[in-house]
């Protein structure tokens, strides 16, 4: 392969998970640094008194550290972490992730647990005294000295992950001064998110404990005493629910969810933000009226005085803090032309820490308190340096039915007005996902191509998130037809740019995107290059070998695929092979539970076949995420294969 040179690659989120402490002067923060002589990723706790300009390393050593939370009286610091106790020969390899406490003005952390199946999620009491987590058991069958999997539920892989056939996810809870640990819930069924109740009496738990729970989009909440016993029904759900968390005043459980009606909606309906009386009476959809949907991880976050509950929103590029309401009311709590990720407040409910990015920098830590929204850290500040990035242009153009439609365009590195310059349209996942203002693994890939003379186009076209529902819903059952309009339309739209070249035109895309490269060079020649990443071909194939293929095809088609053969079909890339003459590169990781690698080895089989100018490119011993989170040497390889090919082929020659 040709030798290209690569901008410096990071971690999508070089600092993630910020977490104020209860009294607001000090902000702990994940920091996370590729380790290219090891080739993995390094992450450490830093701590930032607010005091201060300069963030310091909290925790060290070989092993990562993660999810550092303070306990309620901002004494001590609680962590996961895989390192090795005194005395500990296991190999680093072996180790499961376990909860470490450390005092929160520096000494020798402790190993609080030992786990056997590691330990995900921790989370304190509200007085600090225990300590909720989740932790994998053991409900299958196994065959005595025997690598042979027994396989009797339908969720048995994930994408990023692997097989766990056998596991469930359930709830644990531990003494913060050490002691026996408490099996909360037990059973065929899987925990999925869980919050204490302000007098840490009771922990509310999301599940479906049905038995054909597997095959269900319903979840429902129960609750289950802190010390034990059995779980009680709370409210029977009425389509998906995502997380929880209670009111301080104790008379509300807040959590986020999706009424499902038509299985065909479940991936475009917007979720949104419920309260539940806890003394009687039904939820109260408290975002019904608000066109966007609600996301939020780990525990939702109320105001000190139970009047606001916090969640993030994506919306036109950006996403933001919000908070409603009791009564319904919507207000924007950050703002400005960044995407914002996690967040948590100090004890008083005035300090807001979290992380943010915008087109020209890293995910960096920032605070929004009395004196307004700023940046604290700068910990990309050597990277930037020696990356060249060109800030995107923003536009917006109408569709040909009407509608807006958002995208950007960034111009090569080495610019001169009046020369014309290959263009590459870029196609988002998802496909409910969206590009806009932040610089992460994939606005780097545009990066890296703008640095290699191309111009790089990338929009969010109809099925994406942030433009409300409608915008999202209107592609469900309709893959490759107004989504497939607009991607061409864009293209339509840059032309009008005096330094885009429309004889010189690529695409690329991965997952869903890489389902409408396939697509598009099935259905039109106008292309001279195309790129398809972890892609789909075959929906039919697709069907039961993708880890969640088998709802899929429900809620994308209507239908399971015998039932619905023509039309699954007719939306397959791999019923156009013979219109595919498009120099087409497959790029795949061999370990993607999501989409399989047999769908790129379809398509390269056949076109091979057929004759066609086609190479696959396969990624050992990684997974779908192979772009954002793979080994830095493949991220850059990758990288080098995508320059590589549009080099060949969108060059003057």
């Amino acid at each position: 392969m040709e030798s290209y040179k690569i901008m410096p690659i990071f971690p999508s989120q070089p600092v993630s998970d910020p977490q104020i402490s209860p009294d607001g002067t000090k902000v702990l923060f994940t920091y996370t640094t590729l380790n290219l002589k090891k080739n993995k990723y390094d992450t450490h706790i830093w701590l930032l008194p607010l005091k201060e300009r300069e963030p310091r390393q909290f925790t060290h050593g070989t092993s990562n550290e993660t999810n550092p939370r303070w306990s309620p009286d901002g004494k001590t610091i609680l962590f996961l972490s895989n390192r090795a106790s005194e005395g500990d020969k296991t190999g680093e390899k072996k180790r499961k992730t376990q909860i470490w406490l450390i005092p929160a003005d520096g000494g020798e952390a402790r190993r609080l647990t030992s786990v056997e199946e590691g330990i995900q999620r921790p989370a304190w009491s509200p007085k600090g005294k225990n300590i909720l987590f989740f932790s994998q058991v053991f409900k299958g069958e196994r065959v005595k000295d025997s690598d042979v999997k027994i396989i009797r539920r339908i969720k048995y892989k994930r994408d990023g992950r692997g097989f766990f056939q056998g596991k469930r996810p359930h709830l644990f809870s531990t003494p913060a001064r050490g002691g026996r640990v408490r099996q909360l819930t037990d059973g065929e069924y899987d925990v999925d998110n869980a919050a204490w109740s302000p007098d840490g009496k009771r922990i509310a738990f999301i599940a479906n404990m049905d038995r054909d729970a597997d095959l269900s989009f319903y979840k429902n909440i129960y609750t289950v005493p802190s010390r034990g016993g059995e779980p009680e029904l709370l409210w029977k759900g009425r389509g998906r629910i995502g997380t929880l968390g209670f009111s301080p005043d104790g008379k509300y459980l807040a959590f986020t969810g999706r009424v499902i009606e038509d299985p065909s909606l479940v991936w475009y309906k917007k979720t949104d933000l419920w309260v539940l009386p806890l003394e009687g009476g039904e939820p109260k959809n408290l975002t019904e009226s608000f066109d966007r949907t609600v996301r939020a991880t780990g525990e939702l976050k109320w105001s000190p005085d139970s009047k606001y509950v916090y969640f993030n929103i994506p919306g036109q590029g950006r996403t933001h803090i919000c908070r409603v309401s009791l009564d319904g009311e919507v207000e924007k709590v950050t703002k400005g032309k960044l995407s914002v990720e996690s967040f948590s407040m100090d004890k008083s409910g005035s300090i807001l820490a979290f992380n943010a990015s915008d087109v020209m920098t890293p995910y960096e830590l920032w605070i929004k308190d009395e004196e307004g929204m700023r940046r604290l850290t700068e910990m990309s500040k050597g990277l930037l340096k020696k990356l060249r990035l060109i800030e995107p242009e923003e536009f917006w153009f109408t569709a040909s039915d009407g509608v807006k439609v958002h995208g950007w365009i960034v111009k090569p590195q080495v610019f001169k007005e009046g020369e014309k310059y290959p263009t590459i349209i870029q196609i988002h996942g998802g496909p409910r996902g969206a590009y806009g203002f932040r610089l992460s693994a994939a606005e780097h890939e545009f990066q890296t191509l703008a640095d290699h003379g191309f111009a790089v186009v990338y929009s969010n076209p109809r099925g994406s998130i942030g433009y409300g529902e409608a915008f999202a819903a209107e592609i469900s059952g309709h893959w490759g037809e107004r989504d497939y309009e607009d991607i061409m339309e864009a293209g339509d739209y840059v032309k009008t740019y005096p330094f885009v070249d429309p004889e010189r035109l690529g695409v690329a895309g991965g997952s869903y995107g890489g389902f409408m490269v396939n697509w598009i060079v099935g259905h039109t020649d106008r292309f001279k290059a195309a790129v398809s990443m972890r892609s789909i071909t075959n929906w039919y194939s697709d069907y039961g070998t993708s880890d969640i293929s088998w709802m899929d095809h429900e809620t994308t088609w209507g239908k399971d695929p015998w039932d619905n053969l023509e039309r699954v079909m007719e939306k397959s890339p791999i019923t156009y092979i013979k219109n595919m003459k498009t120099p087409l590169s497959l790029i795949h990781p061999e370990e993607d539970y999501r989409c399989r690698m047999e769908q790129a080895e379809q398509l390269f089989a056949g076109l091979k076949k057929l004759m066609r100018v086609v190479e696959f490119v396969r990624f050992p011993g990684e997974s779908h995420g192979l772009s954002r989170g793979g080994k830095p040497k493949h991220r850059v390889e990758r990288l080098q294969y995508i320059v590589r090919w549009f080099d060949r082929y969108l060059r003057e020659t």
